[in-house]
């Protein structure tokens, strides 16, 4: 499992299990955590990559599961501090 996440931290959500931030499999949002609820962090998006390239269509904010969270793939831990 990954460090603890707080707010004000900058981080990285990946779509997916792999955690490539280069080529064609690398899917994230990058941002800053701006709040922690039940299950979920939100985060004040600054950046999104998709198939590996940049787009400039992201939303504002982006609400992935807080690690630890039960999911159908085990447990979610797909937030990373950057």
């Amino acid at each position: 499992m990954t460090k603890e996440i707080k707010v004000g931290d900058k981080v990285r959500s990946f779509d997916f299990d792999f955690r490539e931030i280069t080529g064609e499999n690398a899917c994230f949002v990058e941002g800053i955590v701006e709040g922690i609820g039940p299950g979920r962090y939100k985060i004040k998006t600054t950046k999104r990559i998709f198939g590996g390239e940049n787009k400039a269509d992201y939303k504002e904010y982006y609400y992935p599961p807080k690690n630890g969270t039960p999911s159908f793939w085990g447990y979610a831990d797909f937030v990373t501090k950057i």
